[in-house]
């Protein structure tokens, strides 16, 4: 036994150049000596130790923190997530916190419980409690450039939650599920609802069997924690939870000299998925190729991809948004090497390739936008498109003349509460009657949309009046010309070169986009969790130009006059101004939506004056000085 824990040590150590080339940084912490009111634990000390020893043979840098109250925990958090910010990209994050957790019944938020709480038998435990989506929302938006693995060996049985506390706390002391997160990937030590076990000697099941699956090389990361899974299964019947996107292929011990050498064999059901998208791409579309490879670039179909790309990359005498003639008179924008100078209200003018995803701000507070290219399209759904509505028609050729920016993500809650801020604008009639806006009540025991968010979730409860408000303040503060995206500009952006009813396919699955996954689009795919409110804005991969969730999470409100079909429809992506102005384009597709409504083409209408936890903002701008 200990040859051939010597001879595994060995491999590690003679693959570790190769493994760790990136930075790695690791904050570990067990909280163990609750009070008797709340329960004290047995292992958590301890399980930090084992991942410790594991990581510094990984060569992290690991930082480990004991028993900590709030403070402690906040300051420690903070700290590490800035040391991985500033490690820049292709850095490795490992958070590990082992003690105890439970989920608030009332409002679905999960807590990691401090041990300088008192008791846990009413609901002063939640407020002194660090709250997981917070964490989640940080780690994202601070260190956006990093590999994350954040794992919760959390939800014991110790708990004691009464379910005789006030307001009936409850006794389900599990997590909830969190949604996927883009560049983490978050396990939890038992599923969802599920309480773990502290039994054991020099550490906990879960905490024994991540320590030794983590020195093993020649395993991808997510393989690994998938084989923790089956080894926690299999000892204690406990089952552990993964929730991630797609992450780059990371092998924290290395890839080790067999694996680096043999061929990887594909995943059956990946590649199927694979050979499907690929019959339905383009082959003449630089943007479809493009979304194929993001996707499915280690399929057996990413060569027949790439050497397409490149062939046309190689016989285009043109970019594909130079299509579009420009618009008589209109001041161009300054060129550069290899793009647009766009000039920004503050600071220096960035050099950006429209559609290559690059982005600018023109103010701290402003939202980050991207570049469309100009170019054409073909607006509305085709005949026999799952899903499709006579509203969708008929085709039509749109011609986009110039360039112009658009918002990666859909106003997030912060940036409308600055505008709320500095403008007085009012905040009454939210998304329902007893509700008082969009914003939580620090009054009541609810968040005004029905559901709870961070600053980072898209805003929500705002109708076309607020969002053209919002655009013209950022037009007053910037000196730049923001305003609503027309409909055809959103289906333009939405598509970013693709034909398919998805930018990145036919098919919708809840790894995709947040909708009501308890539904089977009719295109294909299979059932998911319903997340039943908003994500971050930052969740999912972005589409080949650059933008975040176009498909699902919150309707945006474009500029258009409703009508019911595309006939007398503007042919130059501008907005149509006749029809009944009384209603509103929203397009995307929502949290709350059917999957068809998710589609690029999918268009719907509402009154400008209504409100509801499922209508959001995203902002366009041009490029023109």
């Amino acid at each position: 036994m200990v040859r051939a824990l010597a001879g595994v040590f060995l491999i590690v150590l003679a693959t570790m150049s190769a493994a760790h080339a990136e930075q790695r940084l690791a904050l570990l912490i067990g909280n163990q000596s609750y009070a008797a009111k709340v329960g004290p634990l047995q292992n958590p000390r301890q399980d930090v130790a084992l991942i410790e020893a594991s990581l510094k043979r990984l060569g992290f840098e690991v930082t480990v923190l004991t028993d900590a109250d709030y403070r402690n925990m906040d300051v420690a958090v903070k700290r590490y997530v800035s040391s991985l910010r500033h490690a820049g990209p292709g850095a490795v994050g490992f958070f590990y916190y082992s003690g105890h957790g439970a989920s608030n019944p009332e409002t679905q938020i999960n807590y990691l419980i401090p041990v300088d709480v008192s008791n846990a038998e009413d609901e002063t435990v939640w407020f002194q409690s660090f709250a997981q989506n917070q964490l989640i929302d940080l780690f994202s938006t601070q260190a956006p450039d990093a590999t994350q693995f954040v794992v919760f060996d959390a939800c014991r049985k110790e708990l004691n939650l009464s379910s005789g506390a006030v307001k009936g706390l409850g006794t389900d002391k599990g997590f909830v599920p969190v949604a996927n997160t883009a560049g983490l990937l978050i396990a939890y030590a038992t599923a969802p609802n599920r309480t773990a076990s502290d039994a054991g000697d020099g550490g906990g099941p879960y905490a024994k069997a991540l320590a030794e699956e983590l020195l093993k090389p020649g395993v991808e990361a997510v393989t690994m924690f998938r084989n923790v899974q089956i080894r926690v299964k299999q000892a204690i019947g406990q089952d552990p939870w993964l929730s991630f996107p797609s992450l780059a292929a990371v092998y924290l011990a290395g890839r080790g000299p067999a694996e680096a050498a043999k061929p990887q064999v594909p995943d059956a059901d990946a590649e199927a998925g694979a050979a499907r998208e690929w019959a339905a791409v383009d082959k003449g579309s630089i943007a479809m190729l493009q979304a194929f490879l993001q996707s499915h670039g280690a399929s057996s179909f990413g060569a027949a991809a790439k050497a397409r790309l490149d062939e046309l990359a190689k016989t285009a005498a043109i970019t594909p948004g130079s299509a579009a003639p420009a618009s008589a008179g209109a001041a161009a924008p300054e060129t550069c090497e290899g793009g647009l100078l766009i000039p920004v209200a503050v600071g220096k003018s960035p050099c950006i390739k429209p559609g290559s995803g690059g982005s600018f701000r023109d103010c701290p507070e402003c939202p980050e936008m991207v570049v469309a290219p100009s170019g054409s399209f073909t607006m509305g759904s085709p005949a026999g498109e799952p899903g499709r509505e006579t509203s969708e028609g008929p085709q039509h050729k749109v011609a986009i003349a110039e360039p112009f920016a658009v918002g990666r993500f859909t106003v997030t809650r912060g940036e409308y509460e600055t505008f709320v801020r500095e403008t007085n604008h009012p905040m009454d009639k939210g998304c329902f009657t007893w509700v008082g806006s969009w914003k939580f009540d620090s009054g009541k025991d609810y968040h005004a949309p029905g559901f709870p968010q961070s600053d980072g979730h898209p805003v929500v409860c705002v109708n076309w009046d607020d969002a053209k408000a919002y655009a013209a303040w950022l037009s007053q503060k910037t000196g730049k010309n923001y305003r609503l995206l027309t409909e055809a500009e959103f289906e333009y952006v939405a598509r970013a070169g693709t034909r398919t009813p998805f930018w990145w396919g036919t098919s919708l699955t809840a790894d995709r986009a947040n909708y009501h996954a308890t539904m089977v689009y009719a295109g294909g795919g299979q059932p998911g969790d319903y997340r039943a409110g908003t994500v971050l804005a930052k969740t999912f991969a972005p589409n080949p130009w650059g933008l975040y969730q176009v498909h699902g999470n919150a309707l945006e409100w474009v500029e258009d006059c409703w009508n019911d079909t595309y006939n007398g429809a503007p042919a130059d992506g501008s907005a149509n101004e006749t029809g009944d102005c009384g209603k509103r384009g929203v397009r995307g597709g929502c949290w709350i939506c059917y999957p068809q409504y998710l589609r690029s083409a999918r268009r719907g209408g509402r009154a400008s004056g209504a409100r509801g936890n499922n209508f959001g903002i995203r902002v366009a701008r041009s490029i023109a000085p």
